[in-house]
């Protein structure tokens, strides 16, 4: 187990681990986001095009275009 992660009991339910799951996910989804538009410009800068980014990370061009422009803004 990893610092942060959710910690489950015996008694929780599948529900409630879940719950659970969805939350930690939700506080730490800028992290993994972050990583991955680091990611998508450090690719761009090396020559991948917008459409090759987007499937490669399974987002659309039009969202790879938005991150590889807030760098520039």
């Amino acid at each position: 187990m990893t610092e942060g992660e959710p910690v489950t009991t015996k008694t929780e339910t599948k529900h409630d681990n879940y719950l659970k799951l969805v939350r930690y996910a939700s506080e730490n989804a800028h992290v993994a986001s972050s990583k991955r538009d680091a990611a998508i410009r450090e690719a761009h800068r090396a020559g991948a095009s917008l459409r090759e980014l987007a499937d490669a990370s399974g987002i659309s061009h039009m969202t790879v275009k938005r991150i590889i422009e807030r760098l520039d803004s």
